[in-house]
This record gives structure tokens, sequence and C-alpha cells, in this order.
């Protein structure tokens, strides 16, 4: 099922990788026979500290782990020789599901590298904000996103105020895109957001069909705004619009951040407010890391991430897969949160520029119409 751009605007287990840093100590495999004592002066090797139960390998202390190691692996007396360094632990969230959240972590390295990432901010301690979104409300009450809510309005009918106390999705929209940004983590049920232990300023300008007018969701991107939120989350688009692009420019002037959705078409349509220029304009990919075909490539696309049978939160309960550049905008909404959080001294302009440069790139070199700078990437994201 394909969900996305809908609004009428205007309209623990743990993993271990090597690192570098550690004690100066070598692993030596011999062969068999091999004469070890002047090779082991010339290589510089000193005391012999175990072996390697699997293949009898030797530990032995040195004063340079990698000049010991590339001496000896030019020896035909050695199989092998390697810098015995330390290992570090990556946490993997015990949510039941979170294996199938490919835009996090999958086998084909078409992900962000979430689990890297957290290590990197202090898994499972993460620093957290407020982030804001715009779309249908959100179900609070949720098992994965109850007390996340901190800030909760609504477009009044007819006025197009904002009125705060009732932002109660029901459609689904919204409270898939919350899940993406801020569902909780090692709760052992359900999915994790990408910035897990950030909360939320929901304002609900969309309707049960998933439509809203201009001005209500204009008046939204104030009220969130003036809640001092520093990253803003649309999955919505339309057409341009004075009123749209006015509230825009407040928002940025503020200090918001605005994240929103390339748009569905599958062509070059300019959506906005993703087109605007204060605005991250968000593509989509696949579990393959290839463009959505129903993603929007135009030259305002700035970054890509997931957007292709997305599972999240949904009302009532439970969990559903959409798709869109709807999915893919909370994704990358969640990585400029972690920037925020773990920087906060940044500026929204100096979060978007560590977006543009935090990514791996895609298609043609450089930036492209298909993904921007390149699909998101949080280890290099807060590195």
């Amino acid at each position: 099922m394909r969900r996305g751009i809908s609004a009428t605007l205007g309209l623990v287990a743990l993993l271990a990788v090597p690192t570098t840093a550690g004690a100066e100590e070598v692993i030596v495999k011999y062969k068999p026979g091999a004469s070890k004592s002047a090779l082991a002066e010339r290589a510089g090797l000193s005391t012999v500290l175990g072996t390697v139960a699997a293949n009898g390998a030797q530990v032995v202390a040195v004063a340079d782990a990698k000049d010991a190691a590339a001496i000896l692996n030019r020896s035909a007396a050695v199989e092998y020789a390697e810098p015995n360094v330390e290992l570090k632990a990556f946490g993997v969230p015990n949510d039941a599901r979170f294996g199938e959240l490919y835009g996090l972590s999958n086998a084909n390295d078409a992900d962000m590298d979430a689990p890297e990432g957290w290590d990197l901010a202090g898994y499972p301690n993460l620093p957290a904000i407020t982030v804001g979104i715009v779309d249908t409300g959100i179900d609070a009450a949720h098992e994965d996103l109850s007390g996340k809510v901190v800030a909760c309005g609504r477009v009044q009918l007819l006025t197009n105020r904002v009125v705060e106390g009732s932002c109660n999705d029901d459609n689904d929209h919204g409270t898939h895109v919350a899940g993406t940004i801020a569902a909780k983590a090692n709760n052992s049920v359900g999915v994790a957001g990408v910035s897990y232990n950030s909360n939320l300023a929901i304002c609900k300008a969309l309707n049960a069909v998933g439509s809203g007018t201009t001005a209500g969701v204009a008046n939204c991107i104030t009220y969130l705004a003036g809640k001092g939120v520093k990253i803003i989350s649309m999955s919505l688009g339309g057409g341009a619009s004075s009123t749209l692009q006015t509230a825009v420019r407040d928002a940025s002037s503020r200090g918001s951040l605005i994240i929103a959705a390339a748009g569905n078409d599958g062509d070059a349509t300019l959506n906005y407010p993703a087109a605007y220029p204060e605005v991250v304009s968000v593509a989509a990919t696949d579990r393959n890391d290839a463009r959505a075909s129903f993603s929007n490539a135009n030259a305002d696309v700035e970054i890509a991430a997931a957007g292709v049978n997305v599972l999240s939160t949904k009302r009532g309960g439970g969990y559903v897969a959409f798709s869109g550049t709807s999915m893919a905008t909370p994704h990358v909404a969640g990585v400029a949160a972690l920037i925020a959080a773990k920087n906060p001294a940044l500026t929204a302009t100096q979060i978007r520029s560590k977006l543009q440069t935090s990514v791996d790139d895609k298609g043609a070199a450089g930036r492209d119409p298909q993904f921007g700078f390149g699909r998101v990437n949080l280890v290099k994201a807060l590195s």
C-alpha cells in the first residue's frame, strides 16, 4: 500500500567490531616447523601472553603491533600476523521487530547504520530533543509512543486556528511517521525510532483522508516553531503558496529546520514545502538502495532515506508497513534530531550542512536529482 503525500495544500544483543585503538600486541600464526627466534627478534616480539585456542596462534607483546605484523607477514614462516585490536560493542535494541527495519540496519548495507551511530551517541542512553510533526495526528496511547507527546494541537475547522489539547490520529499516517522518528527502544515489543529517546510536539493539520488547507498547515508550522522545536518533520506537500512560504521562512528565522517529503509523483514535479530553499527535500529508496519508482527526482532533492515498505506504528496498537517519501522523511528527521541532541549549540543551518555531508553517495557522483547528496548515514552524521 502506498502512503505518502496526500495533503491538498492551498489547496540487547552485542555485535563486536574492530578498532585500531588498544594495547600493543600482535597475533601471529607460524607455519608448522617454522624457526621463530630470529624472526621474532627482527619483528621486535617480546613476551608470549597467550594463545588462540582455535588455531594455536600466539598473542605476543610488541612495541609497535602494526609494524611487527607487517614484518611477520613478509616471512614465509608465518601464515598470518595482525594487531590484537580491541573490540567495541554495538547495541542492537531488543524490540521484537527491529530486524524488519531495513532503513536502520540490513544485510545489504542499504541502511543508515543505526546501531553503529547509536553507539557513537552513547547507546542505550541517547541524547534527546523534542521533534515537531505536522501530519494527521498521533495515537499517543500506542505502546511504542506512550509518554512521548509533550505538546499537542490540531487545526480547527473553518477558522484554521491551532487549538491545543487534542491531536488524535484518525488516519494512521501521522502515527506511522511518529514511530519512525521516536518509537521506544529496548521495550521488547514492536519497532525502534531513529531518535528513540526524543519527545514529540504534534500538530494535526490533516484530516481522516489525509488532506488539509494551506492556512492550517501554515499555522501548524508557526505553532511548532513557537514551541522552540529545532526539527519539524512534514510528510505532506502540494502546490506553491505565499502563505506557506511565509510560515516556512518565519519558522526558519526562529531556528527550526523543516524536513519535508519530495513527493510521490515519480517525476520531476516540485512539491511544497519541500521545494522551498529553507526546507530539506527528502527522496525515497528501497532495501537495495535503489531510488523508489514513485519518488520525485528534481534539482531540489537534497537527501534520501528508506521509503518502501517501511514498518512502523499504527493507531489502535500494532504495526504496519507503508511506502512513500512520507516514510523517508521521518528517517531523515530522526537523524537530524540526533545531530541536534548531540550538538545542542548547532544552528539549523549547521544541522542541515551536517546532513548534506553525512551521506552515502548514490547515483551520479555528488548531488543528483534522484538521491540529492546521497542516502542518509547516522554514523557519519554523529562522527
